[in-house]
């Protein structure tokens, strides 16, 4: 039995409002996780702080924060878990290719494989919808994160998302794809709650 569905997916596929309309369409059902199975935050601090951090402190702190969320989970109940943040960093360690980061990638996908098991649904869309979402989010004035102007670079996200689609499927081999191109949010989320491996632990 797997408490966490775990929903991953590169930015603007739309994962996100589906962990949204699912939590509302079975309400009090789950507890919604963002990037970490617990509250941890000090990714985001160090990433808010306006310096940089050389890599000798950095790897160890990003080590060790991983290790202590893999610790602190217990097991409260059902939870949609919008992405892990580790798999899109490995990811993007990949497509960089440098020598220099393959001790480090070799250690986080060793401590990926100390996470619990989760269903999993990779949630995808073409290049061209995320686009369009992306404009939609510049013209309502919405931040554009970082993450997000990966996208600008359409051959490097391509890159990017081949390497965290073929991480999620290797650490859990029971993914689901869903394909959100030619779909509703309505007709995604009806999908994914008919799901067997979705259903049979609610």
């Amino acid at each position: 039995m797997a408490k966490i569905k775990l929903f991953s997916g590169m930015d603007f596929s739309g994962k996100t409002t589906i962990v949204h309309n699912i939590n509302e369409k079975l309400l009090n059902v789950f507890k919604i996780q963002k990037k970490f199975l617990t509250d941890i935050n000090t990714i985001d601090k160090v990433r808010k702080l306006d310096y940089w951090l050389p890599p000798e402190e950095w790897k160890p702190l990003l080590q060790k924060t991983i290790e202590t969320d893999i610790a602190n989970y217990k097991d409260d109940g059902l939870v949609l878990q919008d992405s892990l943040w580790i798999i899109k960093y490995i990811a993007t360690k990949k497509e960089q290719n440098s020598e220099e980061d393959i001790e480090e990638i070799n250690i986080l996908q060793e401590l990926l494989k100390d996470y619990p098991e989760m269903d999993s649904f990779y949630i995808t869309t073409s290049i061209e919808e995320r686009i369009k979402r992306l404009k939609e989010r510049e013209s309502n004035g919405k931040e554009i994160t970082g993450s997000d102007k990966l996208l600008f670079d359409c051959v490097k996200f391509e890159k990017v998302e081949k390497h965290y689609r073929d991480i999620v499927l290797n650490r859990f081999p029971n993914t689901k794809i869903i394909d959100t191109t030619y779909k509703t949010p309505e007709e995604t989320v009806e999908e994914i709650i008919n799901d067997y491996n979705f259903k049979k632990d609610l």
